[in-house]
């Protein structure tokens, strides 16, 4: 991502930005409950895409205090958005490419600031879970 980042290839740091906030993602998951819906852990349905994810830990988060003190929501939803956005305006070609460009270095700029909040912030949950319970 860094590389890709420096290397000035943008629309790329920010598809490996989106893989490890996926993978952080799970990371929450697994540690307030497991990945499945509704705390299903291995019998809840699996969530696959970012969004479902980001709003089953929002709702986890409203009884599990360790994880509403490590989860922030607004920004990784926003910068989600931003993302979709500007996929679809790449499929459908309404944004023209000096517009693309700027887009995608913005989101590779939050993007490497999101990946290392949600990296610290699984490391805290992990590390606090046995002594905070879900």
């Amino acid at each position: 991502m860094d590389a890709a980042y420096e290397a000035s290839m943008y629309l790329e740091a920010s598809w490996y930005a989106y893989a490890v906030l996926e993978d952080r993602l799970i990371s929450l998951l697994r540690n307030s409950g497991g990945v499945g819906e509704n705390d299903g852990g291995a019998s809840g349905k699996p969530i696959r895409m970012m969004g479902p994810k980001l709003k089953e830990l929002s709702r986890r988060a409203k009884r599990d205090k360790l994880l509403k003190e490590n989860f922030e929501h607004d920004k990784l939803n926003d910068w989600k958005e931003s993302r979709n956005n500007l996929m679809h305006a790449m499929g459908d070609a309404t944004m023209p490419i000096a517009a693309i460009d700027g887009v995608a270095k913005k989101l590779a700029e939050d993007g490497r600031t999101l990946v290392r909040e949600y990296a610290s912030a699984c490391r805290r949950l992990k590390k606090h879970r046995d002594k905070v319970p879900a």
